[in-house]
This record gives C-alpha cells, sequence and structure tokens, in this order.
C-alpha cells in the first residue's frame, strides 16, 4: 500500500502542468514589455529552438504591439560567440522597436543580460529584467 501510494504521488506530478513563465522588463521613460513564455516552437533552423507565447509591447499603459514570441524573436551569435536575441516588433509601415538581448553580460555564473529598447522614439534605452511564475 505505501509503494502505491509514492507511485501514485510520483505519477501525479509528473502529470501537473509545467508552470509558464512571465517575464516583465521595465524600460525607462515609461516603456515596459512583457513576455509570457507557455512552452517552445521549432524555428525551422537546424536544431535551434524558440519560446513560444506571447510577447507585447507598452508605453505608458498602453500597448503598442502584441505578437507571438515566435514571430517576434531573432537571435544571432556576436563575434565574441556570445548570443544576442532581439525581439522585433513592427508597429506600422513606417513604425517599429527591437529589443535587444545581450547575454555577453551574463558571465559564468549567470547575472542578467544587458537589455535596450531601440526605435521610433527609444532609442537606445536602458531596460531591467523582472521574474515571477505565472
Amino acid at each position: 500500500m505505501k509503494r502505491l501510494i509514492i507511485t501514485s504521488a510520483a505519477l501525479a506530478c509528473l502529470a501537473l502542468p509545467v508552470l509558464a513563465m512571465a517575464e516583465n522588463i521595465v524600460c525607462r521613460d515609461g516603456w515596459n514589455i512583457e513576455r509570457h513564455v507557455t512552452g517552445d516552437a521549432d524555428s525551422g533552423f537546424m536544431s535551434y529552438g524558440k519560446d513560444a507565447g506571447i510577447i507585447k509591447l507598452f508605453h505608458h499603459g498602453k500597448l503598442i504591439s502584441e505578437k507571438r514570441i515566435q514571430d517576434a524573436m531573432q537571435s544571432v551569435y556576436q563575434t565574441n560567440g556570445s548570443p544576442l536575441v532581439n525581439y522585433e516588433f513592427d508597429v506600422s509601415k513606417d513604425s517599429f522597436y527591437i529589443l535587444a538581448l545581450d547575454m555577453s553580460t551574463q558571465g559564468a555564473s549567470g547575472g542578467e543580460p544587458t537589455i535596450t529598447l531601440w526605435g521610433g522614439d527609444a532609442m537606445g534605452v536602458e531596460c531591467i529584467l523582472q521574474q515571477s511564475s505565472e
């Protein structure tokens, strides 16, 4: 009976869904990015995967753009080998924003990336990352 209870408890833990991750990126001048990761998606490029979910760009609380993460996310490697992740927000034919996460500043022991928002009236706006579980 004891084994049955332990086995049932272990199976119940495996059956629970993984919590989605929410990130709130706060920038100067009233900019805010909400990133809700719900899983991952195949990028179609070798074995590189992308996060799946929704990313939203706000300015002073007003929604500027909302996209699927996999549609907005671009990842490249810098000459030093560290990744640079960009999220591209096309607002209109003549207006766009790019959120750039420079992972080279994380270091071997972790740390935060350098995050900057570019485009329109946000030229090089510094940002910080805040994480929580949904």
